[in-house]
């Protein structure tokens, strides 16, 4: 794809808006925020073309499926008639009945993946596709869902998590502006790697979205995302600007769905992740306190004796979600 045909893609092919095609089984884009444009680089078929130009904010629908992940900064989503927020180490992998657009904020760097139907079904064919990122995928090419509106998100779940993911990445890079001998099956060995490391739980999560969930469902999945996401650090003020509604209203649904408030999960999620930092990483108490977003130590001690009845510096917890 060239400039001019970017430029031509504000031609909307039917009433619902321009369906994009990259006429390519493999594509990758970055899109990254400079000033009032965005910096365009597009790989695909051996070519390697870098422009600069607005960013391109009208609603459409991929002709292929498209994971797209932020690499820096934050960017707002737009979903079909949902808005979501995306900052660095987080991403999500649209199937193409999604209608969709993005727009970047400042500093904002982002990768775009166009993978064709007819590329994931030979990658699919003869492997174990358990797991939420290949059953979303087969599910999706055997129409076991019916073309639903769904989508997986999925972050990091520590800093620096998606390492492995970024070099698998650079490494697919290069190989699609190879034109070499065999090129092809280093490609498809690379996705499935890449495909696979998200799925990884040790290095993100994922969570499937239903776009036809009622509004509450829809909301309460959102509420507990971000609390995940956040590992229970986050405030009734974000929570209000993040999802446009009252706490106190989101507080009343969550109840009314899980049983619980919004402080309750919130401290069952923190403590949750507190036990799997102690029990699976060499890191010190001190360390971990403060990576959970603890003021002192000390009171990382208190707060964790409180709600399991033991130290954390008893490092032999099962790993259990609580009922706090």
């Amino acid at each position: 794809m060239t400039k001019e045909d970017f430029n031509n893609l504000d031609t909307p092919s039917s009433t619902n808006g321009p369906e994009i095609s990259t006429n390519s089984p493999l594509s990758i884009f970055y899109k990254r925020k400079t000033n009032q444009k965005v910096l365009y680089t597009m790989i695909q078929n051996g070519t390697f073309n870098v422009f600069e130009a607005d960013d391109y904010q009208r609603m459409h629908r991929d002709r292929d499926f498209e994971l797209m992940y932020v690499l820096k900064g934050k960017l707002t989503n737009y979903l079909e008639d949902r808005v979501f927020s995306f900052y660095a180490g987080e991403g999500c992998l649209l199937n193409p009945q999604m209608k969709h657009t993005e727009k970047l904020q400042d500093n904002c760097s982002v990768v775009f993946i166009n993978l064709s139907e007819t590329l994931l079904k030979q990658l699919l064919s003869g492997i174990d596709t358990s797991g939420f990122v290949f059953s979303f995928l087969q599910n999706n090419l055997e129409d076991k869902n019916s073309w639903q509106r769904n989508y997986l998100k999925f972050n990091t779940q520590v800093n620096n998590s998606d390492k492995a993911f970024r070099i698998i990445l650079d490494s697919l890079q290069q190989e699609i502006t190879t034109v070499k001998i065999g090129s092809n099956y280093l490609q498809q060995g690379l996705i499935l790697r890449l495909l696979s490391e998200l799925q990884d739980t040790h290095h993100f999560q994922v969570n499937t979205n239903l776009l036809d969930y009622s509004k509450k469902d829809y909301l309460v999945n959102q509420i507990l995302q971000l609390i995940e996401n956040n590992t229970g650090n986050i405030s009734r003020k974000v929570l209000e600007e993040e999802l446009h509604y009252n706490a106190e209203y989101l507080n009343r649904i969550l109840k009314e769905k899980t049983n619980k408030t919004l402080t309750s999960y919130s401290q069952e999620v923190r403590v949750h992740k507190a036990q799997e930092l102690l029990t699976t990483t060499g890191l010190t108490v001190q360390m971990i306190a403060e990576k959970l977003g603890f003021s002192s130590e000390n009171y990382f001690y208190h707060y964790f004796k409180k709600h399991v009845q033991l130290s954390p510096n008893v490092k032999c917890f099962i790993i259990v979600r609580q009922e706090i």
